[in-house]
């Protein structure tokens, strides 16, 4: 009876101690979320790259040899969602050459193209405006 009572007895001091004790929990690995910290772009000329999102020719219906204005939708590499814009001008008799770089994988941007550009980035509008000498947009098939 005694040796019932003094194993039951540690039992319960065993069970105590075992509770009180400070348990450092090991975090689950794959339920870590791993995240890079997303950079804002700020106003200023920027370069970025993206995946065309969708977008295209903004100029009213019915004119001819005017200039060209395009507007798209780009997801940066960061997440952020920014609005990309230039200007296509028709070919001029002086043969005036654009300023900007325009090359484009299959000869268009289209939605899910991989976006490469250089322009003047409004924060404010989100906007990146490619329009000045040296600036330029590439498309890729996929992220290189």
């Amino acid at each position: 009876m005694k040796t019932k009572l003094l194993f039951v007895v540690i039992l319960v001091a065993m069970l105590i101690i075992e509770g009180c004790a400070q348990v450092t929990p090991v975090p689950d690995p794959s339920s870590e979320k791993r995240s890079t910290p997303v950079l804002e772009l700020e106003s200023g000329v920027q370069e970025i790259g993206g995946v065309v999102l969708g977008g295209g020719d903004q100029t009213p219906e019915g004119l001819m040899d005017a200039p060209r204005t395009f507007l798209y939708q780009v997801r940066l590499d960061s997440g952020e969602q920014i609005n990309l814009t230039y200007t296509a001008f028709p070919p001029t008799p002086a043969g005036k050459k654009s300023v900007i770089q325009l090359t484009f994988y299959e000869g268009v941007i289209n939605p899910g193209n991989y976006l490469v550009a250089r322009g003047t980035y409004d924060a404010e509008s989100k906007t990146l405006t490619v329009a000045e000498g040296g600036d330029f947009i590439e498309t890729l098939a996929e992220k290189p």
